[in-house]
Parts: structure tokens; C-alpha cells; sequence
């Protein structure tokens, strides 16, 4: 299994960096009365999933009554009347159940006001735990009826201890320092992406990894290219090369996700109905229409 997965933590304790939420949950989850709502915000690829896991282990669920939904494939508030109706049964095997609804903002307003009056109204053996790396597109009273977290990118030391420590537990020795700091300047804080990185190049020579790191942040390269015509109006005639480039190297869905974060830092330092218009744009995932579908969406891009 790739390394992110196979060493996702298992336990709080297992979790690098992210203290205050790791000091704060053990111990709220020390208590008897605990909140029923979670909402877990912060960049790609630093733990909120995982730390939802975890909760879900503390609060003793079962897999059985553990219910994980990406809530971009399950848009609209038919399948949040669903849910609604399914939270109210008893748990199959246990005494709570347990529901992770990860890229929550991708929900319409409606679906958002569904959403909030099961928060308002959870039953006793019911706990909710939302993921987004969009916070500011929920609905403020959803942040007020859910115990807040934001999860934060690693620094470079911790980076280096994470690195290290799977190395040690893969039985890796003398792996080069210089393709370890390569590696977390390239990471960019993110845990999940170092250790995507270090999965592709553990078995490699120095020479070979750096070369195929370097290659990784031209791929990366070609992806903010993209992002940069879409943000500035290009047109399609002067975008069209850049995405078949693009998709030469890039899986469909991770240039959407690239383009994606970008237009949302963008957002973030200004208003700009363009790019909130663009985000919808880029909103659905790509993995049944694949690259005409990611073509599709930077046509649409094009001539907004």
C-alpha cells in the first residue's frame, strides 16, 4: 500500500504536530457530556480526515456504525434528507454512530440549512464530524452548532521527523539527507504529500530521486501555469496548449484539485465573483469524465 495510507496514525498520539487539537480532544473526550458536532478546517493534506478516524475510535464506534461520505459526490439536499432520516436508527453494533461528511462546503445553501437542523437537533447517540478545506463557504451557524479545529501545515522540523520516522519503520538506512530536504521544501507542509514523494523515490539512488523530485515540481509547475491563464482571462486558443501540456504528466484530477486550491487562495486575499464563479466551475470531481471533463471545465473557464 502506498506509504500515506499504510502509515496513516492510528491513534492521537501517532499524529505529528497539530498539538493544541490532540491536548484539546483528549480532553474533551475525557468527558462524559461531549459535543455531538465537529468541524475539522485547514490546507489539503494535513490530518483532518485522519484525526476523524481517530475521533470516531474514541468515541468507541464500530465500523458498522461509522459512515464516511464525500459530501462533492453526494451534492444537494435530497441526500441530506436521507441521511437525516438514517442518523435517527439505532446503531448496529454499539452505542454510537458516527458520520464524517469530508468537503462539506461543496453542499448548495439548501442542502447547508438540511444539514444544520440535524446539527441542531443530533440525537443522543449520533456524533457529526465535518471536513473542509473551504471554511468560509459554510454557513456561519453551522461553525457556532460545531466544535471548531483548524488543522495546521508542518513545519520543517516536523516534516523531518515524520520522513525519518517511516524510513526507520521501512527498515531504510542511510537514506540521503539532501532527498530528505528536497523533499520537504517540495511538501510544502503537508504530511500526505511527503509521503506521496517519498513513496516514489524510497528505492531510488540520490541522483535518481532528486531528479524525480524535480520532476514532481514541474509537474507542479505546468499545473500553476494553468491556474495563472485561468485567473488572468486568457483565452481558450492561448490556454489550449498549456492544458495539453498539462495533461501530459498530470492526472485529470489532481489538475483540477491543483487549479481548485489555487483559485481559493486567490479568493481568500480578495473578493472576486469571477473566481468564486470559477471555483463552480472546477467544483465536481473528474474521476468518471476524466481528461474531457477536465478540458471541458477550462473551455467553460475560458469564456467567463
Amino acid at each position: 500500500m502506498p506509504l500515506h495510507i499504510d502509515y496513516r496514525p492510528q491513534t492521537l498520539d501517532e499524529v505529528v504536530g497539530n498539538e493544541n487539537i490532540k491536548e484539546s480532544l483528549q480532553s474533551i473526550f475525557a468527558r462524559e457530556d461531549k459535543p455531538h458536532a465537529y468541524l475539522l478546517h485547514g490546507p489539503s493534506g494535513t490530518g483532518k480526515t485522519t484525526i476523524a478516524r481517530i475521533m470516531a475510535k474514541m468515541l468507541k464506534c464500530s465500523d458498522q456504525d461509522f459512515f464516511e461520505f464525500n459530501m462533492s459526490n453526494l451534492r444537494g439536499i435530497d441526500h441530506v434528507r436521507e441521511l437525516a432520516q438514517n442518523c435517527h436508527y439505532s446503531p448496529v453494533d454499539g452505542k454510537v454512530k458516527v458520520y464524517l461528511l469530508d468537503e462539506v462546503h461543496r453542499q448548495t445553501k439548501d442542502a447547508q440549512h438540511a444539514i444544520l437542523k440535524i446539527l441542531e437537533d443530533t440525537p443522543s447517540h449520533v456524533y457529526f464530524i465535518l471536513c473542509t478545506t473551504e471554511p468560509e463557504r459554510l454557513l456561519k451557524t453551522i461553525h457556532t452548532r460545531c466544535t471548531g479545529y483548524q488543522t495546521q501545515s508542518l513545519n520543517n522540523k516536523k516534516l523531518k521527523v515524520l520522513i525519518k520516522r517511516i524510513l526507520e519503520q521501512e527498515k531504510v538506512e542511510d537514506f540521503s539527507a539532501t532527498v530528505i530536504n528536497e523533499i520537504i521544501n517540495v511538501a510544502d507542509g503537508s504530511p500526505r504529500q511527503a509521503l506521496v514523494i517519498l513513496d516514489q523515490v524510497i528505492d531510488m539512488d540520490d541522483e535518481k530521486a532528486l531528479a524525480a523530485i524535480a520532476s514532481f515540481t514541474v509537474i507542479e509547475a505546468e499545473a500553476i501555469d494553468i491556474c495563472k491563464a485561468i485567473a488572468t482571462h486568457a483565452t481558450w486558443k492561448d490556454m489550449r496548449p498549456l492544458v495539453k501540456a498539462a495533461l501530459l504528466n498530470i492526472e485529470p484530477e489532481n489538475l483540477r484539485q491543483s487549479i481548485l486550491g489555487y483559485l481559493c487562495t486567490i479568493l481568500l486575499d480578495k473578493s472576486d465573483d469571477r473566481i468564486s464563479a470559477l471555483i463552480d466551475v472546477f467544483g465536481e470531481n473528474v474521476f468518471s469524465s476524466g481528461k474531457a471533463g477536465l478540458v471541458n471545465m477550462c473551455y467553460v473557464a475560458s469564456k467567463i
